[in-house]
């Protein structure tokens, strides 16, 4: 890696979060596989790997949509988690937080993701 894994992830792409939230685009498939497609372009040009360990919990909300409806209750506690940990990513992002502390925070997400769809079944 660059020198550019040791910088916080770039202003537009915690712009693009953010938009995404506004949006509403969580239960969108395309509008979340668009933010997947820019994380991964993002840490394809620039070596930065905190996009794209993003991506991956929030491309295991897009492969459980795929699956079939999500209840009501599962719903909300997806989006009980995926809310406030993206604003904390962001948060730590315009802090300018060492990377460590955003893969941190990515990784609080992937784990509470696991275990609301583990408990699902």
């Amino acid at each position: 890696m660059g020198s550019v894994a040791s910088m916080p992830m770039r202003s537009e792409v915690v712009d693009r979060i953010e938009a995404f939230i506004e949006e509403g685009a969580l239960w969108s498939p395309d509008g979340l596989q668009g933010l997947i497609d820019r994380l991964d372009g993002e840490t394809r040009d620039t070596d930065d790997p905190i996009p794209q360990m993003l991506s991956t919990p929030l491309r295991s909300i897009l492969v459980r949509m795929q699956m079939g409806a999500i209840p009501p209750r599962v719903a909300a506690d997806i989006e009980g988690v995926v809310y406030p940990r993206l604003w904390k990513l962001m948060e730590a992002a315009r802090d300018e937080l060492p990377p460590g502390e955003q893969r941190v925070r990515i990784e609080v997400m992937n784990r509470r993701l696991a275990r609301i769809f583990a408990e699902e079944t």
